[in-house]
């Protein structure tokens, strides 16, 4: 049995996926771990240059592209690790950064996953869209992370080195106990891409174990910097679509219906904001997201009655809104919000 198994989802992208692997064997100083990437139908060379370059690493090929939820599901039905690795293709290494977190979960009994710090590739004195030093929850499921809150990118000054419990693990590098990860049935496949890492912790934690970020372990990664609105009109409208399966799958309490209006609100005050901008892939996002949720409603409600973890109210989602916070309040910074 491995220690750990890395599993990388991959849907082209030749290059990056060739450095990302390239990486892992640079900087990784044991022997007990395999590498698995499942390939999501590549369209490009990737899967043959991986074959030719690396012997050792396994390939798992889908017919179609199923996603990032899926990709990972698939990768880890053919692990064996302990723990669990699942990292995105386009991140980069800093050295021992695997060991750093098996040893913190071999020391931490309690902590089910695990993420390291998150930097831009572009700018490694910026904290990175995905992940940043750990995220966090507000009540009406608008994720935010250590580092990194909507537009604002900190400057990595060792402000958040200590390690420390978290909401959740970004998907960018998660790893995770097998054991939890199989109790839990993995990612809910809905998602496609985008919060079901989010999904995964809640419901780890609905269990019992805690989700913690271990900062002297860091990585790099192939995320935005400068100009947000360059984000694809389909990572906007996953993002809007999921936040709302998010919350109407797990949230403990509606509160009589009042969080989801809130919510509502919280929606076409951006759809507003957005139209006022000219930002035309994230107005048309939002309604995308909106026509879904309206057709599948049935469906995500249906997900909400068979979740037994809905009835575990958690204690460390932020009571706030982070979007008031942020937009109103003027709150740029992780440390100027009270999370208690």
């Amino acid at each position: 049995m491995n220690i750990v198994s890395v599993i990388i989802p991959h849907y082209n992208g030749e290059d990056m996926l060739y450095n990302c692997i390239n990486s892992i064997y640079k900087n990784i100083s044991i022997n007990n771990f395999e590498i698995i990437v499942v390939d999501n139908a590549s369209t490009d060379s990737s899967i043959n240059r991986i074959k030719n370059s690396f012997g050792d690493v396994k390939i798992v090929s889908n017919k179609s592209n199923l996603g990032y939820s899926q990709g990972c599901n698939i990768g880890a039905n053919h692990a064996n690790g302990k723990y669990l690795l699942f990292l995105n293709n386009d991140t980069e290494h800093s050295k021992d950064w695997i060991e750093k977190l098996i040893n913190f979960l071999d020391t931490n009994s309690k902590v089910a996953a695990v993420q390291p710090k998150i930097l831009n590739i572009h700018n490694k004195k910026l904290f990175d869209y995905a992940g940043g030093a750990g995220g966090f929850l507000d009540k009406f499921c608008f994720p935010f992370v250590k580092g990194r809150i909507f537009h604002t990118l900190e400057e990595d000054l060792g402000q958040y080195n200590n390690p420390s419990r978290i909401f959740w693990a970004s998907g960018a590098a998660l790893m995770i106990r097998s054991e939890v990860f199989n109790k839990l049935e993995g990612f809910e496949k809905i998602y496609f891409a985008y919060m079901e890492e989010i999904d995964l912790c809640w419901r780890a934690q609905s269990l019992g174990y805690e989700i913690w970020s271990c900062s002297d372990s860091y990585i790099y990664h192939h995320g935005p910097y400068k100009n947000f609105r360059k984000n694809s009109m389909k990572s906007l409208y996953f993002n809007h679509r999921n936040s709302w399966i998010l919350f109407l799958k797990n949230a403990y309490s509606f509160n009589y219906g009042i969080s989801i209006i809130i919510k509502l609100f919280l929606d076409w005050i951006a759809l507003f904001y957005s139209l006022l901008r000219l930002d035309l892939k994230r107005f048309f996002a939002i309604i995308k997201a909106h026509i879904w949720l309206f057709i599948h409603l049935w469906k995500v409600i249906k997900l909400r009655q068979y979740n037994k973890y809905r009835l575990n109210k958690l204690d460390n989602i932020y009571n706030g809104s982070i979007v008031l916070d942020y937009f109103i309040k003027r709150k740029k910074y992780f440390s100027q919000i009270s999370l208690k």
